[in-house]
């Protein structure tokens, strides 16, 4: 395995091609957000811990969420978009207006990502039982602010604020186990190219997403953005948590998953 195809795990598609390409991501954009939930993930722990034990469960556990977003990753990158941070069992990811229209590649995106779960809907158990992982997905479109935090001697992270994705939350706590919903705007943009099965609103804001039906992509809608190259080690230093940029160096590889050092799964 390449250390672009390893070390790309941790950052963003876009924030690889910016830094090989020497340039700088704008802290204002627009575009469409996307924010996947996978569910499951507590039946398949307890599963595992009880059948194997808490180590080797662990182990086990650690090589289903690798397969699982190693899925899910290359679906997001297919479709042009960037993975800009996991959370638990939960990613969320962007499509900029700058790589062609954001709104189509983004549900295009939503439903490779859909099915690419169906091969996780019978997870065997060492008991001889399944468990089955199941996917929401959310989009919206619209202005966001791009933020870079952290500590540079430790390790620089993108994030992604405002209402656009403010409306992601919004709308996954809608949706239901292969659902992918869209926002008002989302489904403006796409027009014919879209139905929906139905409207649902949130009590709270009473803001309404659509249920998607059916999609029918454009030619282009999923056409990846060509990668630039990758960067000089040297310059991913501050995007690496020390023991990660370490191995590099020393040509050990990556083992540690990027999702490792987000919050733990709560599903």
């Amino acid at each position: 395995m390449s250390m672009t195809s390893t070390l790309s795990t941790y950052l963003p598609q876009d924030r690889r091609r910016a830094l090989a390409a020497g340039q700088t991501l704008p802290d204002r954009t627009h575009g469409a957000a996307l924010f996947a939930d996978i569910s499951g993930f507590t039946r398949l722990t307890e599963a595992l811990a009880q059948t194997l034990g808490p180590r080797r469960g662990a182990e086990v556990l650690t090589r289903q969420l690798d397969s699982v977003y190693d899925a899910l990753i290359a679906e997001v990158e297919r479709s042009g978009g960037s993975v800009i941070g996991f959370a638990g069992d939960a990613i969320t990811c962007w499509f900029d207006e700058r790589g062609g229209a954001a709104a189509p590649r983004a549900v295009a995106c939503a439903q490779a990502l859909q099915t690419a779960m169906a091969q996780f809907s019978a997870v065997p158990l060492p008991d001889g039982t399944t468990t089955a992982l199941a996917l929401k997905t959310a989009i919206a479109s619209g202005p966001v602010r791009r933020f870079v935090v952290g500590d540079p001697t430790i390790q620089r992270l993108d994030a992604l604020a405002g209402p656009t994705v403010a409306r992601t939350a919004a709308a996954e706590h809608l949706a239901r186990p292969g659902d992918v919903l869209v926002d008002a705007p989302t489904a403006a943009a796409l027009q014919e190219a879209l139905h929906l099965a139905e409207w649902r609103e949130d009590p709270e804001t009473h803001e309404r997403f659509g249920v998607v039906s059916t999609f029918t992509a454009s030619g282009d809608s999923a056409a990846p953005i060509p990668d630039d190259g990758s960067p000089a080690l040297e310059l991913w230093r501050e995007w690496l948590l020390p023991v990660v940029y370490a191995r590099e160096r020393a040509g050990q590889g990556t083992m540690i998953p990027a999702w490792v050092f987000s919050v733990p799964p709560n599903r």
